[in-house]
Parts: C-alpha cells; structure tokens; sequence
C-alpha cells in the first residue's frame, strides 16, 4: 500500500464531501439523557431520589452515525424503523432538524420506538455517574414482510446515491436475507458498500469495506480468546467474507488497514492526545473513512484522515459530531 497523501493535500479534497450521497441502514433509537442532583433516598424504599436538572434527546445508533456523516459535509438519508409514537415523532425531528433524510423511514404502527434512556446524577460535589438505564428493545428481527418493504426501498433509491452504511447493532433491521441481498443491490448500481457489527460481523460478506475492532473480528472468525496480530487477524477476517477492504480499529493502539490485493495491513498510530471521552469514536472513523474513500482516496490515506477525525471526537465531552471545518483545520488546510 503506498503512502497516504499529503494532509495538505488531503484537506484540499475535503471538498468533494458535500457531493457525496449516502444512506446509513440500521437500527435507529432515540438517546435520552436525564441529568439531576440526589438529594435523598426515598422513604418507601432505599432507592435514590433525583432532582431533574436536564434532559436531551439525540438520535442514537443509525443516527448518531448519519449525524457524525452530514457534519462533515455529506447528503445522508438513512434507512430505519420507528414506531408511530412520540419517541419516534422526536426521532424524526431530530434528524430533519439537521437536514437529514427521513423519507425512507418505515413507520410502524404496531411496534414501539427503540430507545436508551440514561439517568445520571451528581451526589453533594462528586462528579455526575449514571445511576440507571432504561431501553425498549426489540423482541426479533424484523418478518418477511418487512424484509419486503426494506428491500423495495433499497431498490427505488439505490440510484441516488453513492453509498450504503450499514450499522447493525440489535439484530433487528438488518437480517441475514437483507445482508445476502445488499451486495447485489450494490454492485448493480456501483454503489460503495460498507459496514459494522457488533455481534453478527460473520454473516457480512462481499462488503467493499468492514470496520470492526479487534474483538468483532475475532468473534467473527470464531476465536474469540485467541490472540493475533492485527495484520493477520485482517487477512482472515478479509478472506473469510470475500471483502475488498478491512479497517481494524484497536483503540489507542491506532488501526490497522488491509486494502484491496493487499497481502500485509498497514498500521496506523492513534493520535490521539487527551481523551476526554471516546463516544463517538468509532462513528468518526466509520464516516471519515467512507466519504475519503467515495472521493477517490486510498484506503491509506482514509484511514490517515479517520485518525485525525477520530482524535478531535475524543477531546470533547459527549459525542461530538466533528465538521468538517474542525478535520480541514486538523490536517492543516484553512
């Protein structure tokens, strides 16, 4: 693999993001965040008893992503499932307020709104540490009728746009028919496909490029406990589902980057200086990359792009969406 391109260089290209189309498919849930002072614990039990300061809603999984993805400049729609209800109501409004895509949304009258509700609290001076959370998950994966309905919208707007993303995180959107369909719906309309697993990155196959970190990869090749240098664990984890490209992130111990007929990965350094928080990390690196590769970059020189991207989202509190300004500034450009 040759060299990543000069950053100046780089930051100079970061033009093209805008141009660039790109649906993320996966699980959407609304993120709440309630945040209070504990003042007592309760009489009729010995439970805690929070002063309601604040409270923030987000779009979580699927949108967080498709947030860290129009920050830097892309057009992004995504792919998902919400209920007709008020969780899925905010939902929406919370990715149409950034001018994300939500016309591809299949609402579902039967079914509730995914979501994570976080409750932190402060006690006296101690920093603020959540005490509790609460999700509404999903009982199975999505039924064949919905499988339909999916796929039917993959294939109307397949040709307006550049990219899929796939974000699989509960194993509720994205099934085993859908994942055996996509590749062929991709390369139909040249389209780059991409993606992520938390648990199921086994079933993924024929990806243009998957972004696991060590552990998913090696759950993936069924090694679990095993131990492998990141160089290997790409090869086979490349060659075990027919992908182009393996990005393997190993937190501060950087990523490592197996492009296409390529027999040894490059590794790449973390740059990363004072972590404050690494939420957001992973979304960083996954849309860096991308929209560096959609514009013509090597996977190198995406990957080196990635980094700096991946280091400004973890010197921030909370997931912080980098823009595109920050990376162009970043790689030295003005």
């Amino acid at each position: 693999m040759s060299p990543p391109l000069p950053l100046q260089e780089l930051s100079a290209a970061l033009g093209a993001f805008p141009k660039l189309r790109v649906l993320v498919l996966g699980d959407l849930f609304l993120d709440e965040y309630l945040e209070g002072e504990m003042f007592e614990i309760s009489r009729e039990g010995p439970i805690p008893v929070v002063k309601l300061a604040s409270r923030v809603r987000t779009a979580g999984a699927a949108g967080n992503l498709a947030c860290s993805l129009k920050n830097l400049g892309a057009q992004v729609s995504v792919l998902s499932l919400v209920g007709e209800d008020p969780a899925g109501e905010e939902l929406l409004r919370q990715l149409e307020k950034k001018n994300i895509g939500t016309e591809s949304i299949i609402r579902l009258p039967s079914k509730p709104t995914l979501t994570y509700t976080k409750i932190r609290a402060r006690v006296a001076n101690a920093p603020s540490r959540e005490i509790l959370r609460l999700d509404v998950l999903p009982e199975e994966p999505i039924d064949n009728s919905l499988e339909d309905r999916v796929l039917s919208v993959l294939g109307a707007v397949a040709s307006e746009l550049d990219a899929i993303i796939v974000l699989d995180q509960v194993h509720h959107l994205v099934t085993r028919r859908i994942l055996d369909e996509l590749p062929a719906i991709a390369a139909a309309h040249k389209l780059f496909l991409q993606g992520s697993s938390r648990e199921r990155l086994a079933e993924f196959h024929d990806f243009n490029l998957v972004i696991p970190n060590d552990q998913e990869a090696r759950e993936a090749l069924g090694i679990p406990g095993e131990k492998l240098p990141a160089g290997e664990l790409a090869g086979k984890l490349k060659q075990q589902g027919g992908h182009r490209e393996i990005l393997l992130t190993l937190g501060p111990d950087g990523m490592a980057a197996l492009g296409e007929n390529r027999e040894e990965a490059i590794l790449l350094p973390s740059l990363a200086g004072e972590v404050v928080d690494v939420t957001g990390a992973g979304d960083a690196v996954s849309s860096a990359v991308l929209l560096g590769r959609l514009a013509g970059w090597d996977l190198h020189s995406a990957a080196s792009v990635a980094s700096h991207c991946a280091s400004i989202a973890i010197s921030r509190t909370g997931t912080h969406h980098v823009t595109l300004q920050e990376l162009q500034e970043a790689l030295g450009g003005n």
